[in-house]
């Protein structure tokens, strides 16, 4: 009789946890702007599409679907979760600033916290134990120690795969709020605050040329090995995190641009152009720059006009889940890969068919998994930070 009511009682809490969760689902809380959870989608697609796109091409060989440009080049959906980052947390920092004239430092970390960690170290502790019981080389890779301090885009001992891009928004997230907690007294004006984050947000690319010119001697040279050190440091690759900042403090003062940039269709067509002008100039160095522009306005111009196609719930329901579905893809795809059959491709009649087929299979299982994900850690932890800290 104890034994069938513990039974119950747990069939209870987790009836509970995942209708709780499916309901947060289902229903997009007021205020949610559609247009960027359709961009926090596109995002995710493009880096899951990216890494089982190269490893389907390692096992069948190149396809014209693989070479597709936003295929190989998916890693800009990362520069794209930089933007989306930066003005979401802007976002709630300078309503504090307005509000408070402070930023409450600890409680925002604290808030940050209960939404990263509870899934980021239950996937750190997943891979590690899997790991430690298939001897999967993980004495070399430290134990995974720097996952563990978020320090994986400097020093590369991580397990946990992706994880770089989240110790540089980790980075972010202590940084941000302290500079802001310093200057809060002496900055009362959202408007000065954006002078400033111009200035930094035309450094980062100075500082990547000087870092550029300092090893290779030549501001023109392109070396892809230092171009990969660079893309995972923090300090040259942040452009992305500062626009959103930048946006977001736009946003909540309410300065919107006026004369011939009223509309954010002329900033548009200038950003591309800009863009473009410094992709051809040097590649390397203004790379994080372009993509900074380009997502940056692309997302002023959805704050401005919302589109109503990204009205439709699935862009919601895996803008959601894109948090589990970034940790998990990248375990799941290789499996995916070598589970397919020989003659896929011949059955097909298609490379391209077969790799488009499998990428949406991949993205299936991946949203899936992160929906198990969200309903049993991260929905949970959501909850609990409303106890702790209030909404």
């Amino acid at each position: 009789m104890r034994d069938s009511l513990g039974n119950s009682e747990r069939r209870l809490v987790l009836s509970n946890l995942f209708s709780g969760s499916i309901h947060e689902l289902l229903h997009p809380p007021s205020g949610q702007i559609p247009f960027l959870d359709g961009l926090r989608t596109i995002a995710i697609l493009l880096v899951v599409n990216a890494h089982l796109s190269a490893r389907f091409s390692q096992t069948f060989g190149s396809n014209s679907f693989s070479r597709l440009p936003f295929v190989t080049n998916g890693w800009i959906g990362v520069d794209l979760f930089f933007i989306l980052s930066g003005f979401f947390i802007g976002g709630q920092l300078w309503k504090e600033i307005q509000r408070t004239g402070t930023v409450a430092v600890g409680r925002f970390i604290l808030r940050r916290g209960f939404r990263i960690w509870p899934l980021y170290f239950f996937t750190f502790l997943c891979v590690f134990v899997w790991s430690l019981a298939f001897g999967n080389g993980l004495a070399a890779k430290g134990f995974g120690w720097s996952d563990l301090i978020f320090a994986t885009n400097y020093v590369n001992h991580g397990i946990v795969m992706g994880s770089w891009s989240l110790c540089t928004e980790e980075q972010f997230y202590i940084v941000v709020p302290l500079l802001l907690f310093y200057f809060a007294s002496r900055t009362p004006s959202l408007r000065n605050y954006r002078r400033w984050l111009w200035v930094v947000l035309l450094s980062v690319p100075l500082l990547r040329a000087v870092i550029w010119i300092c090893y290779t001697g030549h501001f023109f040279v392109h070396d892809p090995q230092l171009f990969a050190s660079i893309y995972y440091a923090s300090l040259t690759h942040c452009d992305g995190l500062i626009m959103g900042l930048i946006i977001s403090n736009l946003w909540i003062a309410r300065e919107h641009p006026k004369g011939k940039f009223a509309s954010p269709w002329p900033l548009m067509i200038v950003a591309t152009l800009l863009a473009a002008a410094l992709y051809v100039i040097q590649k390397e160095i203004f790379d994080f720059t372009t993509l900074a522009l380009l997502f940056g306005a692309l997302a002023w111009l959805g704050l401005q006009h919302r589109l109503a196609i990204f009205n439709a719930k699935p862009f919601y329901w895996i803008s959601r889940l894109s948090f589990g579905m970034y940790l998990n893809h990248e375990y799941m795809g290789p499996w995916l890969v070598q589970s397919l059959p020989p003659n896929l491709i011949a059955l097909l009649h298609s490379p391209i068919l077969a790799n488009f087929l499998v990428f949406c299979l991949l993205t299936l299982m991946s949203a899936a998994v992160s929906l198990v994900t969200f309903c049993l850690v991260e929905h949970p932890f959501l909850q609990m930070r409303k106890v702790v800290l209030g909404h």
